[in-house]
């Protein structure tokens, strides 16, 4: 009876871990930081099952954007959106509260 009732136990767990979905990273993310010379945004692209990851300045006085090349970042476990810079991990969340794009010691809300 054990059996059965650890075999139920471990299909319910993981019938609710395969429903549990990633939050949708993708899209343009404005920084909320203002800056008087540059607008900073993240532009997020899916690629599959992961993401790449453009970071894009533009210059306010003269309307140049200057657009970085993309980085590839994947949703790891805990549903957080990690790009590996070669120095270390950096994760972006999606605050539940207010849907601002947080990561990397700043705040980006989605342009729609």
């Amino acid at each position: 009876m054990k059996y059965i009732q650890y075999l139920s136990g471990i299909t319910l767990l993981l019938l609710l871990t395969a429903c549990t979905k990633a939050p949708d990273y993708q899209g343009t993310w404005k920084n909320t930081l203002e800056d008087p010379k540059l607008e900073n945004a993240l532009v997020i692209t899916p690629n599959g099952e992961t993401y790449f990851i453009s970071n894009t300045l533009k210059d306010k006085a003269s309307g140049k954007t200057e657009k970085k090349n993309p980085v590839p970042a994947s949703v790891n476990e805990s549903g957080l959106l990690q790009v590996n810079t070669g120095t270390g991990a950096i994760n972006f969340a999606i605050d539940e509260k207010t849907g601002n794009l947080v990561g990397s010691g700043s705040i980006y809300k989605k342009v729609q």
